[in-house]
Order: C-alpha cells, then sequence, then structure tokens
C-alpha cells in the first residue's frame, strides 16, 4: 500500500508550524493554515479518493468492461489496471480517514473548542493559494483563469467544508 505522507511526522509538524504562526500572526491564521489549508487539502484528497472508486464503480458496470487501459501520451504508453487502482484507492481512503481522525485530535488539543468553532463559524476562505496570496493577487489569479473558481468548484468546497465540519463534529 503507498503512503498518503512520505514523513510519518508531517500532521504533527503542520499542528507544530500553526502553533509558530499563532504566536507571530495570530489564531486566525494559524486556523487558516492548519484547518483551511491543511486539513482542507487532505479532505479534499479523500473526496478525490472517492470520485474515482465511483468512476471505476461505473465502468465495472458495463458490460465489456476491461480493466486495462491503455494510454499515449507522445511517445511514452501508459498501462493501467482498474482493478489494482480501485484496491489502491480503497486503501487510500482508510489511511486517509485515519490520518483525519488523528488530525482533528492534534488540532483538538493545541486550540480550543471556541476557537475551532469561531473559526468555522466565520465560512473562511480555503485552500493554499488563498493563505499564501495577498486577496488582489488571489482574485487576479481567479480572474485569469489560473486557479480555477466555477459553480462546480464552489459545490465541492461547499462538500468539502461540510465533511470538515463533520471531522470537527461542528454542526452547520
Amino acid at each position: 500500500m503507498g503512503k498518503i505522507f512520505i514523513n510519518d511526522n508531517q500532521i504533527e509538524e503542520w499542528v507544530e508550524a500553526a502553533k509558530g504562526i499563532q504566536d507571530k500572526f495570530g489564531i486566525e491564521k494559524a486556523l487558516g493554515y492548519v484547518i483551511g489549508e491543511k486539513f482542507y487539502n487532505l479532505v479534499s484528497m479523500l473526496h478525490a479518493f472517492h470520485t474515482r472508486i465511483r468512476a471505476i464503480d461505473e465502468e465495472r458496470k458495463k458490460p465489456d468492461y476491461n480493466p486495462i487501459r491503455e494510454r499515449t501520451y507522445g511517445n511514452s504508453k501508459l498501462t493501467e489496471n482498474l482493478d489494482e487502482t480501485y484496491e489502491d484507492e480503497k486503501a487510500k481512503v482508510i489511511e486517509t480517514e485515519g490520518l483525519l481522525v488523528k488530525f482533528v485530535f492534534l488540532i483538538e488539543q493545541t486550540f480550543s473548542p471556541h476557537e475551532i468553532l469561531k473559526y468555522f463559524q466565520s465560512h473562511p476562505p480555503l485552500g493554499t493559494m488563498v493563505h499564501i496570496t495577498s486577496e488582489e493577487q488571489y482574485e487576479f489569479m481567479v480572474s485569469t483563469g489560473a486557479i480555477p473558481h466555477s459553480i462546480e468548484t464552489e459545490v465541492e468546497d461547499a462538500l468539502i467544508f461540510g465533511d470538515m465540519m463533520k471531522y470537527f463534529e461542528i454542526n452547520s
């Protein structure tokens, strides 16, 4: 089984970094980093795994299903076995769900329930780019298409946000 992170202490390091961010820039920036960026990315990854599993499930229902897929990219040929990919994605779902539970525990050990609740109630912006760019830079990147922004991405973010709240046992 492939690991989600190469670094076994990745989540702990993110929480430690959030403490440093809190000391320098305040609680809003710290929670934006650890929940709005890192936790969000992990939940987003989980959504992607589930989407891939559903797509393979649909393929498997077809009467002429063949798990082997070949694609050509320039001079290279890529062969994929959808049955193997399916099992890999299921293993990643299990691993990611475990990481999310551990991540919530570490975040709740570091920040108060009130701070976490207040963060979620503020309906914060989500994702890495929101936290590493100014508002003007972010808006520019959205307007030029460098960052996808559509009804579909808004819906996906709302679903991810809802799942994030579930992990923290926060009712909407």
